[in-house]
């Protein structure tokens, strides 16, 4: 995808070389909506939509805000990042990079400017701290991070180290067989019982919102979003694109369960779920992610990814060990009940562009992070 260098008040040249294969160039893209960034992601395997312009403008309503840097061979896209940046008490500005950066080439010349080119971001705009995790299918990147400067990431807690994806490539038979057999009975149950799925529209955001904070009651963990102005900002966004659905799980009418998935690449994230805490037995959480992954496949995509699960049943899950009882009545246990692969993912990483206070976080962090209220205190305090 080529850049439209027409338009001078958008793009400034940061920094270039000649290479073999042509010019690479680094360019700064300084409006909010970026529509030739957003088609370069959802073209390459390793895209995400939280590298969108989409998501940074829904992030903007949390006091964020966004640098996108393109990074071209005579002006062909190969790859880029978004780093979303804000103010935070005790640490000053720091930049977040998830899920990036993203290039669609292996050649060390341009992954060494990709990373040249973010560590010098990060120094021009005084980040004071930049977490990035990169893509969860591109290990090159993170190889190359470890190596030149970035130290293990102690630094933000918007981090999920641990996903599950479904492989929708197969049959819907060989899918269903996937499942583990007693959420297979499950969802026979629902069909049984009449639970019915059908989409949902912006009007339906408020029900679903109230499930999901009652979600989080039950669960004794804080909403994300904390507010629906997010999810309604978010729908408006990502709706213009198509790259958002609600799916509403109904027992006689009245709407038990919800799921907002984000659509991007191949993938369809099942982003969120709500449920109202009724007619349990019927099985509609369950029943709903089934008719997902059909809706996904269906119309395209190749996988579908349930989002973040602990670390711990990551680990017992990898070992091929039993979860424990406590785990087995956790959301993440529920997730990988439906088969799929457990995706372990790096936490990421911090570059710290003053040597002497990156030389104090690696001493120091270790054991601060070891501390949680020391960790709140000086991390998250004021928030």
């Amino acid at each position: 995808m080529l850049i439209d260098k027409s338009q001078d008040s958008v793009y400034k040249k940061l920094d270039s070389i000649e290479t073999s294969k042509g010019v690479l160039t680094a360019w700064h893209y300084s409006q909010p909506d970026n529509n030739v960034w957003d088609t370069f992601l959802a073209s390459t395997p390793s895209g995400h939509f939280y590298q969108t312009s989409m998501w940074a403008q829904v992030r903007m309503l949390d006091g964020w805000d966004n640098l996108v840097i393109l990074i071209t061979i005579n002006d062909r896209i190969v790859g880029g990042f978004q780093i979303l940046t804000r103010s935070k008490p005790y640490l000053g500005k720091i930049g977040l990079i998830l899920k990036g950066p993203v290039v669609a080439s292996d050649d060390p010349v341009v992954l060494n400017f990709v990373i040249a080119t973010l560590k010098k971001i990060a120094r021009v705009n005084k980040i004071k701290a930049l977490i990035v995790q990169p893509p969860n299918r591109d290990k090159a990147i993170s190889n190359m991070l470890s190596q030149n400067d970035f130290s293990a990431n102690h630094v933000d807690n918007e981090i999920r180290e641990n996903t599950v994806v479904i492989d929708l490539r197969g049959s819907e038979d060989e899918i269903f067989k996937g499942i583990k057999s007693k959420k297979r009975q499950n969802i026979n149950t629902a069909i049984r019982k009449g639970v019915t799925v059908r989409e949902g529209k912006k009007d339906d955001l408020d029900t679903f919102f109230h499930f999901m904070t009652e979600t989080c009651k039950r669960q004794q963990v804080t909403p994300s979003p904390s507010n629906v102005n997010f999810l309604h900002r978010m729908w408006d966004l990502f709706s213009r694109k198509d790259k958002i659905k609600l799916f509403m799980a109904e027992y006689e009418g009245e709407v038990v369960s919800c799921i907002v998935v984000v659509l991007f690449g191949d993938t369809a994230y099942l982003w969120k779920l709500g449920w109202s805490g009724k007619y349990s037995k019927y099985y509609a959480n369950i029943f709903i992610c089934w008719e997902i992954f059909k809706w996904a496949k269906a119309n395209g995509f190749s996988f579908a990814d349930m989002d973040a699960i602990s670390k711990n049943l990551a680990d017992k899950v990898s070992k091929g060990e039993t979860a424990t009882e406590e785990m087995s009545k956790t959301y993440s246990y529920f997730k990988v009940g439906f088969g799929g692969d457990v995706l372990r993912l790096t936490k990421g990483f911090v570059y710290i562009y003053n040597p002497v206070i990156r030389w104090a976080y690696n001493l120091f962090m270790p054991y601060i992070n070891s501390i949680p209220f020391l960790k709140r205190k000086i991390l998250f305090g004021g928030e």
